[in-house]
């Protein structure tokens, strides 16, 4: 399946809310009205814990096993290497000299991007730009290119463009992290990296997967307990058609939650697959009209 399956999205969340507003209209408007609160306590509590153990687990799951690859990948003229053509590449046509920018990452000194660009204004004889901050900015971008790429060949699609974008929005971060890619030893720089530009991804990731099992697990236990505290009631006096309605209504409104462990899987996956895979991509999801809309309350996560 691919994109032009993107209905059955729609179709799946709208079956999902009309089976349970089915079930629990049958059921009536006390079971529904608790369905429909143990639905959002669940949300809640999924929630807030699968933030707090999300990071947990990527140290558990994920971090050494990481590091290790991020360490065989760097040597100490690997980011130099990289920077040199990302810099040769901006449509200056320019050489880069590899031992003057390896002179330029030696330096403690410096501001390393203000230096580079500094450097690359100069390296024809003649001033590629007469403000300096446009050749920064390229820099800051280059930053994000190269430890995207590095991220790139040894962890997975989704680490890279998380570390890309990280590096993106701060990229002060590289005056601490280019001293550590230039050192003989890689473990810190793989480290660093790892901390502070892999990480989210992996937090993303776990958050989701947490998500999705909490919630049902949650939901499962609490639907046992209002089961045990409602027992056969269906709402007394008001077991009519009004009854009946309210009980649909809240069925339907956990039916809702219901959908939204459903995209929470559905964007793991697609997170999984970097976002490549034929049915499970943001591409298809963002075609929809209903899915669409519990899925970006997923992916603000």
């Amino acid at each position: 399946m691919g994109s032009q399956f993107w209905w059955f999205y729609d179709v799946l969340a709208v079956a999902i809310i009309l089976v349970c507003a089915f079930i629990w209209g049958k059921k009536g408007a006390m079971k529904g009205v608790f369905a429909a609160v143990g639905g959002l306590l669940s949300v809640m509590l999924a929630f807030g814990i699968s933030g707090a153990v999300s990071d947990g687990l990527r140290q558990i799951a994920v971090k050494s096993g990481d590091v290790r690859k991020l360490e065989q990948r760097l040597s100490p003229d690997t980011f130099s290497d990289e920077m040199a053509v990302y810099l040769e590449n901006m449509g200056y046509s320019i050489r880069v000299d590899r031992k003057k920018l390896g002179e330029i990452l030696d330096r403690t000194d410096v501001q390393y991007d203000e230096a580079i660009a500094k450097y690359v204004n100069n390296v024809n004889s003649s001033r590629l730009e007469e403000d300096s901050q446009v050749l920064v900015e390229k820099v800051h971008e280059g930053y994000a290119v190269v430890i995207g790429e590095i991220v790139g060949e040894s962890l997975s699609k989704f680490a890279a463009e998380t570390a890309a974008d990280e590096v993106r929005k701060n990229p002060g971060m590289m005056q601490e992290l280019i001293p550590l890619l230039r050192q003989e030893v890689s473990a810190k720089a793989a480290d660093y990296i790892g901390e502070n530009c892999t990480a989210p991804a992996y937090r993303t990731m776990f958050r989701l997967a947490s998500f999705a099992v909490l919630l049902l697990v949650f939901w499962l236990a609490l639907t046992a307990i209002i089961r045990s505290f409602a027992g056969n009631r269906d709402g007394g006096s008001a077991a009519g058609a009004l009854n009946h309605i309210i009980g649909a209504i809240s069925g339907a409104v956990a039916g809702a939650f219901v959908v939204l462990a459903a995209a929470a899987a559905v964007r793991l996956s697609a997170v999984l697959g970097s976002d490549e895979m034929l049915f499970f991509n943001n591409h298809v999801v963002e075609k929809s009209f209903v899915f669409r809309f519990f899925y970006g309350m997923i992916a603000k996560m």
